[in-house]
């Protein structure tokens, strides 16, 4: 029987596996994630769109291989999930902000425009050592409210650990044009990328 581990501290990823009905315990990685990316040498927030998904694979990787150092050794056989959610929009890749300011200018960045939403997978076996990695993208389009609306809706949502600074399933939803594509993927987890993974790594999914 192959256990679920969850490599990340986000609790919408944690309620999607849920809402999946898939067994799962949640061990995020030590490391705080900006020193994951860190790590990461070739993350670069003003890289060229045709290296984000190697750089959010990348980071879903570290993420995994940080949470696998912290298991034990003892034979049990672990798929470990690691992802990584960035917004882009005019190939500058826009993350979590920093501070409630950070968050204005964020938004007022992205709303008005249509922006992509990249999530990369990384899923480690670590009893054969395979793994298993997807991407998916998102396109969202966005309403330009007031400048007074975003400053009250940062108020009124935790915005500071959502890339891009909204929640599309809370009130963010509010200044949603239109989506073209997975839903949950602008949650931060592709339920459907996630299930293909798991059961091309022997995951059996209601079975």
């Amino acid at each position: 029987m192959k256990e679920i581990i969850l490599a990340s501290k986000s609790p919408r990823r944690h309620e999607l596996l849920n809402l999946l009905g898939i067994d799962h315990k949640v061990i995020p990685c030590k490391e705080d994630e900006k020193e994951v990316k860190n790590n990461n040498a070739e993350y670069d927030e003003s890289i060229q769109i045709t290296s984000i998904e190697e750089q959010i694979l990348e980071v879903a990787k570290q993420k995994v291989y940080c949470v696998e150092k912290l298991l034990p050794k003892d034979g049990t056989d672990y798929l470990i999930i690691g992802a990584d959610t960035i917004v882009v929009i005019e190939d500058e890749i826009i993350g979590k902000p920093k501070s409630s300011d950070d968050a204005v200018l964020m938004l007022q960045k992205i709303m008005g425009h249509i922006h992509d939403v990249f999530t990369g997978l990384f899923i480690l076996d670590t009893k054969t050592g395979s793994s298993f990695t997807g991407i998916e993208k998102t396109r969202v389009s966005m309403l330009l409210p007031s400048l007074n609306k975003i400053k009250a809706y940062i108020q009124a949502e935790n915005v500071l650990d959502k890339a891009g600074a909204y929640a599309i399933q809370g009130k963010g939803a509010a200044f949603i044009d239109w989506i073209d594509g997975c839903f949950y993927n602008v949650m931060g987890l592709p339920l459907s990328k996630i299930v293909s993974l798991l059961e091309q790594a022997g995951y059996e999914y209601l079975k």
